[in-house]
């Protein structure tokens, strides 16, 4: 089989088919990875060979490239910022055809103009680039081993199958300047010292989680799960510490009291998650244009304006309790579940609707047994709490009474970082011991403790609604203003119960940032921006206008910065390479150097020009000599160059040296001089 001489060589036998197992591995994908493995290891005893021209690897390149453009965008657009590690996954299939016809083609590589467009538009007489020709196995072999880091299985053995096949790709690589022993000694330093600091900065990352996590709800929106709460005990403290605006309220008349807007109610609670395992949606029809009835025909004594941002088309909208109408607002459906949790289909982005509500929670259903169960591993802490507290003997309005006493007279607020995601026994070690914590633990409380004297119960969440923005003229809810609450079934209908002490409001007010006012100002500003840009009533023919002023400014643009700029650098392209070539390969120090290594002592490879001058001690002496090195170095490395007469000066000094060799190369046998410089 014949083989072009490339400037990259192929890779060492069964690397690329290892480095797709350990993907195949990482990721999941061991069949495919195992399929693809042997197509590559087989080529080279594979009778099989293409005729494949370079105009076809350049259509095949080509192919590649769209391909993984368009994975990108559809990645993207469905995994959001997660896509980069998804591309990475699957650059391997992506790139996996052009490697296959390399790998079966007659010369066993291609030129390097296949893989960059520019190269092709060179003249191969002055470029030599242009003609190059490369093997693209060893850098598979990287795209491999990076697409296997994106598994995250973070496990010991990775990181040694990984050290191996590296060793393995570099060993017929390495410089021989140095004795095996010493390359050996090198490479399981610089292992030792990458294992190190793997180790470190996987510490590192355990160690700022929680706050990264605290940050990313400060500038990122969240998601109610209207079946799962993952707020449950310990991720609602992340959010007190975060004043971005979630919410904006418009009423008619003043609030006197906080307003409760919730998101979801959940029934079950297990080892510190609160869920509602048989939730089902009912799809709601309008009553007319932009006009929802959520409980047709009750009687609404509240209206209010609501501003809330949705994560993503389809999400759970905040409503007050008792919510009767959601009018002025296109969404595209809009439906309920059996626990009161709201969900919009619209769009992305900031949504305005107004909602009607009234006194009684009419939407909730009815309480069964899981508003009534507590598992084996609480029950004991509560049935002691409660005989403590001698709920027993008492009617259901006194038991709630005693447990909202209990709750206010004894507890305290808190939102101490230790408390945010507890382990082990952590409700017990509130109800007897810190009796400390913030709203979750007390719903959380609540509920349970009056689950086990008969009361059904269930875990609400939203927002606790009180501060006034003058800036906006309006009310306005803070992440930090995230909260749960109970809901009991009292006398035939759900009330609400919340025994988190009032001044947890007030409390997580006086941590806000100095610059809350200059935050808030911005907030608002990029807030009535996206408003007016999505506003539904939008003249959709000044939006054309727009469009249509848009597409000349465009193409002039385009027209400014890609036509007529290809069109100096095409121009330009040959004198500009000649330039970058003039810089140091064509300087007059190359013909001692080519004169030394042919009389005397070759250099070897990697070997700087210094260093293998100072081994020819013996055999050459002359200052002369040192000085042309030094303008040698500045004309190859400097970017200002030299100056004509500089250049000159070199040029000069290389003559004399060649034309008098007895004045700087002493007389010994070449023999004895060679080995003595060895």
């Amino acid at each position: 089989m014949s083989r072009g001489n490339s400037q990259l060589g192929p890779a060492p036998v069964l690397l690329i088919g290892a480095a797709l197992l350990v993907w195949g591995w990482q990721c999941q994908k061991l069949p495919y990875a195992i399929l693809m493995a042997l197509l590559i290891e087989l080529s080279p005893v594979s009778p099989w060979r293409w005729a494949i021209t370079d105009k076809e690897f350049n259509t095949l390149s080509d192919f590649s490239g769209v391909v993984f453009f368009l994975s990108v965008v559809y990645i993207f657009s469905d995994e959001g910022a997660r896509g980069i590690f998804v591309i990475l996954e699957v650059l391997p299939f992506i790139l996996f055809p052009l490697l296959l016809v390399q790998q079966y083609s007659v010369t066993g590589d291609m030129k390097l103009s296949a893989l960059f467009v520019s190269l092709r538009k060179l003249d191969p007489a002055l470029s030599p680039e242009a003609k190059t020709r490369t093997n693209i196995t060893l850098p598979y072999f990287i795209i491999c081993l990076l697409a296997a880091s994106t598994g995250n299985q973070r496990s010991i053995l990775f990181f040694f199958m990984v050290a191996t096949l590296l060793i393995y790709a570099i060993f017929s690589r390495r410089s021989k300047r140095y004795s095996i022993i010493t390359w050996l000694a090198t490479v399981a330093l610089a292992l030792s010292i990458a294992f190190a600091t793997q180790h470190g900065l996987r510490s590192l990352q355990a160690s700022i989680e929680a706050s990264f996590l605290g940050i990313f709800d400060q500038f990122m929106w969240r998601y109610r799960d209207p079946s799962r709460a993952t707020t449950a005990i310990g991720s609602l403290g992340r959010l007190k510490l975060s004043d971005r605006i979630v919410l904006r309220i418009k009423t008619r008349e003043k609030l006197l009291k906080p307003l409760y807007l919730r998101e979801a109610s959940y029934s079950s609670f297990g080892h510190g998650i609160w869920n509602s395992q048989q939730s089902e949606f009912t799809v709601i029809d309008p009553a007319r244009d932009k006009v929802w009835e959520l409980n047709p025909g009750q009687e609404s004594t509240g209206k209010m304006h609501v501003s809330t941002y949705m994560t993503r088309e389809e999400s759970v909208i905040p409503v007050p309790h008792g919510t009767n109408v959601i009018e002025n607002v296109a969404a595209i459906e809009i439906a309920k579940n059996q626990f009161g949790a709201v969900l919009m289909d619209m769009r992305e982005g900031w949504v305005q609707y107004d909602v009607k509500y009234g006194d009684a929670i009419y939407a909730d259903s009815a309480p069964d047994s899981n508003d009534l169960s507590i598992i084996n591993y609480y029950r004991k802490d509560f049935e002691k709490l409660a005989a403590e507290l001698n709920l027993y003997s008492m009617s259901d309005t006194d038991k709630i009474k005693t447990v909202q006493d209990y709750f206010h007279n004894n507890f305290t607020y808190s939102l101490n970082p230790s408390q945010r995601y507890p382990r082990g026994r952590y409700m017990a070690k509130f109800l007897f011991k810190t009796k400390r914590g913030h709203c979750e633990y007390f719903a959380t409380a609540t509920a349970l403790l009056l689950r086990t004297v008969g009361i059904p119960t269930r875990y609400a969440v939203g927002y606790s609604i009180d501060e006034y923005s003058a800036l906006e003229g309006q009310y306005i809810a803070r992440a930090r203003d995230a909260h749960s609450w109970t809901l009991a079934h009292l006398h035939g209908e759900w009330t609400v119960i919340d025994t988190t002490p009032s001044v947890w409001s007030g409390q997580e007010a006086e941590n806000a940032s100095v610059f809350e006012p200059v935050l808030d100002l911005w907030a608002w500003l990029s807030y009535s921006w996206s408003v007016w840009q999505t506003d539904d009533g939008a003249d959709e023919e000044e939006e054309n206008y727009l469009i249509w002023l848009l597409i000349p400014l465009l193409a002039v643009l385009a027209w400014r910065v890609y036509f007529r700029e290809r069109i100096k650098n095409s121009k330009q392209g040959v004198q500009n390479y000649q330039q970058i070539k003039r810089f140091g390969t064509n300087s007059s120090f190359y013909r001692l150097v080519q004169f030394l290594e042919t009389s005397y002592r070759p250099r070897q490879a990697g070997e700087t020009l210094g260093s293998w001058l100072n081994k020819l001690k013996p055999i050459i002496s002359s200052d002369k000599l040192r000085m042309a090195l030094t303008l040698h170095y500045r004309y190859r490395f400097d970017p200002a160059g030299l100056s004509s007469a500089e250049l000159s000066k070199l040029d000069l000094i290389v003559h004399e040296l060649l034309e008098n060799k007895d004045l700087w190369i002493r007389q010994e046998d070449p023999n004895e001089s060679i080995n003595t410089a060895r």
